[in-house]
């Protein structure tokens, strides 16, 4: 949790598109919680709750652009978790 952290503060911090480094880190999440009969809906539920978190303590400007990058990595966990 705390890389993820970390990954997720560097990416609101840079809210253009999700950055390589939390992509990977977030593949290799959903193929865990996948491997460890995680539901995704449980994963999700954590990564929107750290997600929300760290977006509300930055308070960010462009609140729409944060909500499109949000989506799109909610995406990537869940196209990650059913990938073979």
């Amino acid at each position: 949790m705390k890389e993820l952290r970390t990954a997720l503060t560097e990416q609101l911090k840079r809210p253009e598109r999700p950055t390589p480094e939390l992509t990977l880190l977030l593949k290799k999440i959903a193929r865990e919680a996948h491997e460890k009969d995680i539901r995704p809906e449980e994963l999700i539920v954590m990564f929107k709750q750290l997600w929300n978190s760290l977006a509300e303590s930055l308070r960010p400007q462009n609140a729409d652009q944060y909500e499109r990058v949000r989506q799109n990595l909610v995406t990537l966990c869940i196209q990650a978790y059913y990938a073979e």
